[in-house]
């Protein structure tokens, strides 16, 4: 009878214990994104953290910094950018197409293998001190012309790795990372140079290249019809359907004129450092790093809207304070004021988020599944003219400084912005939460969606 009791007694604990810790992880639950419990799109999210932040050292930071240390001249700067953009646009739709037609993972898997190839072979030209100034340029328009294909591939997977309920969730972390990391990479190269060596850096990126090109080779995607025709045909169909859709094309074009004049302030970090505020690549990764914090509060705030909340109106209001804080960030550096100048980054990267997260996650959340890999090809052409801003930010710089090409940028996002506004019913009435009826569906083609999960 005792014993009867005394196992009783223990039983009751281990069954309380057992049910404190089920209600543990189902209150730990509650706070992890619906997607990040699909384990292939957790492997898919953490691979692409890692690829987008080398991606990123790279592109916005570590080659220019490598270029303007080789030349001292800005204005090669504006070639790297030529370098960079002009076979992207080449190829951009060509990309969104054969990610409709292929498997994407194996286009992405594919394109990072030979762009980290590209990128070690120009770390050892920079380790044993034989790197030239063509070197530079001949590596970014192999990187350029390659991301053509990665982009449109990579906006295309992260829907196809959760249940079609789940896939707003899946695209909001997935633009988390590139608009958080786009500001936040750039800081961390600068930290790498400052503290190793530039080739380190260079490394660090090729390395996770070859990451996320394993990880992409074994996801486990949900199948999807591929899109068949002719290529010309599908390219009109895709720019049919954004005409007959002005949001697209409105919120493209915020994106365009963000990428030709609002990422100025980034590409010419190295002659900010070097001649207008006199600090090393450690601070400038410092002053980058605060426009990364703005940025993941502007991501949170945004996914994060009410049901209803005014989410348009949200999207001009970010566009112009962004223009603005680069405008008063440009007059702080030019006075040398390196804590006012952090304060003003801080408030860019909060506003840079609002639009771009904004627009980004609409355009995801409205575009047909059959036809995402071109819209986003389109959509990609947008980002593919970011490397432009180092064309028209450096030639400003070279001729009247650094300083006045952030300020002259700023000033175009704020027309722009004021531009959207008035011509744009669609963004002005658009609502967190509330989907839009299209204008008109997708072509015949790519009507139908399919419901297989």
């Amino acid at each position: 009878m005792t014993a009867g009791l005394y196992r009783g007694n223990a039983s009751r604990p281990r069954r309380h214990s057992q049910a404190n810790k089920l209600a543990a992880i189902d209150t730990i639950s509650r706070f992890v994104p619906v997607s990040m419990r699909y384990g292939h799109f957790r492997f898919y999210w953490l691979a692409l953290l890692a690829g987008v932040t080398g991606h990123q050292m790279l592109l916005q930071f570590t080659l220019g910094w490598l270029m303007f240390d080789l030349t001292g001249q800005a204005q090669h700067l504006a070639y790297l950018g030529v370098a960079i953009s002009v076979p992207a646009l080449m190829l951009n739709l060509l990309g969104g197409v054969l990610a409709d037609r292929w498997e994407p993972k194996l286009l992405v898997a594919t394109a990072q293998t030979v762009s980290a190839t590209v990128v070690g072979l120009v770390g050892m030209l920079v380790l044993t001190e034989a790197v030239e100034v063509w070197h530079i340029l001949a590596a970014a328009f192999i990187i350029g012309a390659i991301q053509a294909f990665d982009q449109p591939s990579r906006a295309s997977i992260a829907p196809r790795l959760v249940r079609r309920e789940h896939i707003v969730n899946a695209v909001a972390l997935d633009s988390i990372v590139w608009n958080v990391v786009r500001v936040l990479a750039p800081a961390l190269a600068g930290m790498i140079i400052a503290r190793w060596n530039i080739y380190s850096s260079i490394f660090i990126t090729a390395a996770s290249f070859y990451l996320l090109a394993a990880v992409m080779s074994f996801l486990n995607v949900r199948p999807r019809p591929p899109a068949t025709g002719q290529f010309g045909r599908q390219i009109v169909d895709s720019l049919a359907f954004v005409r007959r859709n002005p949001i697209f094309l409105n919120i493209m074009l915020l994106t365009c004129c963000n990428s030709m004049f609002g990422m100025a302030y980034i590409y010419l970090m190295p002659v900010f450092a070097k001649e207008v505020l006199y600090v090393g690549p450690e601070r400038i990764g410092w002053l980058l790093g605060a426009s990364g914090v703005g940025s993941i509060i502007g991501t949170w705030f945004i996914g994060n809207l009410r049901h209803g909340s005014p989410k348009g109106h949200l999207i001009i209001i970010g566009a112009t304070v962004f223009g603005l804080g680069q405008i008063l960030f440009s007059i702080a550096a030019w006075q040398g004021q390196y804590e006012l100048s952090m304060l003003m980054l801080f408030v860019v990267g909060v506003a840079n988020s609002l639009y771009l997260v904004g627009g980004l996650s609409t355009i995801q959340q409205l575009v047909p599944e059959q036809l995402r890999g071109r819209v986003m090809g389109l959509y990609g052409v947008t980002w593919s003219l970011a490397p432009m801003g180092m064309v028209q930010g450096g030639t400003v710089a070279q001729h009247i400084g650094a300083p006045w090409a952030v300020a002259i940028g700023g000033t175009m996002i704020i027309a722009m912005a004021a531009l959207t506004f008035l011509i744009s019913p669609e963004i002005r009435s658009l609502r967190a939460g509330v989907i839009q009826k299209l204008e008109s569906s997708a072509p015949r083609a790519a009507v139908a969606e399919g419901d297989d999960d």
